[in-house]
Formats: C-alpha cells, structure tokens, sequence
C-alpha cells in the first residue's frame, strides 16, 4: 500500500516521472526496497538531504506513462491523482484496491495539480 510518506519522498527523490510496476510493460525492471534508507535514493545536492525520510522506499504504481508529474494526494478518499502530459489525461491511483484509472481525458495538457482547502 502506498503512503503520502512514501509518495513525498519518491517526489523530494525526484522519481514522480517513475509513477507503477502493476500496468503495462515496463521500461525498466523495478523492485521495492525493504532496505533503510533506501540504497536506490540518490542525493546529488548535499543541501536536499534534509527533505529526506530515511524510513520510507520507493514504491512503483505505474507505468506506461511518457511524462508524469504533478501528483496530489486525497487523503478522504484514498487515491492520487497525476498528469500525464503528453497523452493529454489526469491519472487516479486508488490505494485501496491498487488500481490506476483514467481520471479525465482529454485534460487539456494538464500541468500539475493542487488542492484547494
């Protein structure tokens, strides 16, 4: 199961474009790392250390996209939503069944998201 934990620390890792290991054919092979810290977390900038949660690991949710960004977390209703830009939708990870859906499409080359309070 994902958590906006493991969520902010793969973005703070700079892996938001590497958002599934469940959906289609993968570009790379990924596997979870039960490991702490996570050895597959880089920090290139000494002065990015600070942002990051050395009990969490990166966890794949999906593939298939060519650009992925722009995740937002609703924490009411247990899912994520994410762009992908060049196939002109908004993606929706449901972490209660696992499953990745189209949420809108097209969605006029969505660039990021955010909530509202």
């Amino acid at each position: 199961m994902i958590s906006r934990r493991n969520v902010i620390a793969g973005i703070g890792a700079g892996v938001a474009s590497a958002v599934t290991g469940r959906a289609t054919a993968q570009s790379f092979p990924f596997k979870p790392n039960q490991r702490y810290p996570d050895p597959a977390i880089e920090i290139l900038d000494p002065s990015f250390a600070k942002y990051r949660i050395y009990s969490s690991t990166l966890e794949q949710i999906a593939t298939g996209m060519r650009w992925a960004e722009g995740p937002v977390y609703f924490r009411e209703g247990g899912y994520l939503l994410f762009s992908d830009i060049p196939n002109n939708r908004i993606m929706k990870y449901s972490e209660r069944d696992g499953s990745l859906s189209v949420f809108r499409s097209p969605a006029n080359f969505a660039n990021g998201n955010t909530r509202d309070r």
